[in-house]
């Protein structure tokens, strides 16, 4: 996620939607011709042709057209950081006492010595680590391992909006944290750590990588997506945080005051009476809805038919 990373969305995707991709060269390229279609238009038809009752009708129908609720999920996760930073003018305040409280600072900087042996012993694990940490270095690589544990289908567009949450919150977050901390990478002081991949241009503590899949573990939790093995959604965001480690970006305890910040942040996300709660409960009723049964599932689509 290059801090959870830098989304692959992060480009305005506006300029790509009348683009489609070549089978040949997997390269976007623009519609050829596009502009023929406005030429095939009749001429009686709306927008053109006579303002006359049935002009007026069919611009009625089109007023009625709205967006799909569930836009580019990356984008709209804005709506739910704003809705956060309104509701929570001190959040700031609010999880730096947590992570102050925890004194992981204070033991990093007690620990410095012994947390980079660690990683220095941890480097050994890099040569088998090195599909996934290279893969998880970028948002989406890292956020497709949680879709294909839970194979979450693309019609569950509220869980995915849940994820597209935490790690656009998480980034929001753990960079103001960052800032606050300044704490310097583990290669600025120990040359000997060499980092696997490039080392991001902001501070170590706390990790955002931890920060923000402890919280999107904790979204689909909510969302009672991991319904036999919850542990695993736990599992797999640890593993996640330890890869940066390995890799030589961050000291162990910089992901301890991730899961410290996420865990508050959450909390706070996750009050009652807001934009985000709603969303946690269509989650969940996607959730349920594929535990249905092939004939209640259908005789549900047909009751949803009949108040159409």
């Amino acid at each position: 996620m290059g801090r959870l990373g830098g989304s692959d969305q992060d480009q305005d995707q506006d300029q790509d939607q009348d683009q489609d991709e070549s089978p040949r060269t997997g390269r976007r390229r623009t519609l050829q011709n596009s502009g023929v279609y406005a030429t095939l238009l009749e001429p009686k038809r709306f927008p053109a042709g006579p303002e006359d009752a049935d002009y007026a009708e069919a611009q009625k129908l089109a007023n009625r057209v709205k967006y799909p609720e569930f836009w580019n999920a990356e984008l709209r996760a804005y709506v739910y950081l704003n809705e956060f930073v309104i509701r929570h003018a001190d959040w700031q305040i609010t999880l730096m006492r947590a992570i102050d409280e925890s004194k992981l600072q204070k033991s990093l900087h007690e620990q410095r010595g012994a947390q980079l042996r660690r990683i220095l012993e941890l480097s050994d694990e890099r040569d088998k680590r090195y599909a996934e940490i290279i893969d998880q270095h970028g948002a989406e690589g890292a956020i497709k391992y949680w879709i294909r544990m839970l194979d979450i289908p693309a019609s569950a567009v509220a869980t995915h909006q849940l994820i597209r949450i935490a790690r656009r919150l998480g980034e929001h977050v753990v960079m103001c944290l960052k800032e606050h901390y300044g704490e310097a990478r583990p290669s600025q002081v120990c040359p000997a750590v060499m980092p696997l991949i490039e080392v991001p241009l902001h501070p170590s503590f706390p990790a955002g990588h931890a920060l923000q899949s402890h919280l999107i573990s904790m979204c689909l939790a909510e969302a009672q997506r991991a319904r036999n093995q919850p542990e695993m959604l736990f599992n797999l965001s640890r593993r996640v945080a330890e890869n940066r480690v390995i890799a030589g970006l961050h000291y162990p305890l910089d992901n301890d005051a991730g899961v410290v910040a996420a865990k508050e942040c959450f909390r706070l996300l996750n009050e009652k009476g807001t934009l985000f709660e709603e969303l946690v409960q269509d989650a969940q009723l996607e959730s349920t809805r594929e535990l249905e049964s092939l004939e209640a599932r259908r005789e549900r689509h047909k009751r949803e038919r009949e108040q159409l």
